[in-house]
């Protein structure tokens, strides 16, 4: 049997809550949206302003964990991390063969 469909919302917010465990919606003192995290806005980390709707406010939120992933995946100093640990294997192998 198939699984029955989630709205629209549930989905977004499932994504959501995936990179940001424990996220919800507020509504701030001028009537807008915005989603926390962490008693932080996360619409601040990527300097968006606040939606008008909830739906809006989830949405945006899915897109900035999306580019959040994405940075951290391609970063630079992530780079130079895993060329350090590879040259580290490879010392570290080199030592073993030469004990042999």
């Amino acid at each position: 049997m198939a699984r029955p469909k989630l709205p629209e919302i549930e989905k977004i917010q499932n994504r959501v809550r995936k990179r940001y465990p424990g996220s919800i919606c507020v509504q701030d003192s001028f009537g807008q949206y915005y989603i926390q995290w962490n008693e932080e806005n996360l619409n601040d980390t990527f300097l968006l302003d606040n939606t008008d709707t909830e739906l809006s406010a989830w949405s945006q939120a899915s897109i900035t964990a999306k580019h959040e992933q994405h940075i951290n995946r391609t970063h630079p100093l992530k780079q130079m991390l895993s060329e350090e640990k590879k040259q580290q294997n490879k010392e570290r192998i080199n030592i073993r063969i030469q004990k042999l």
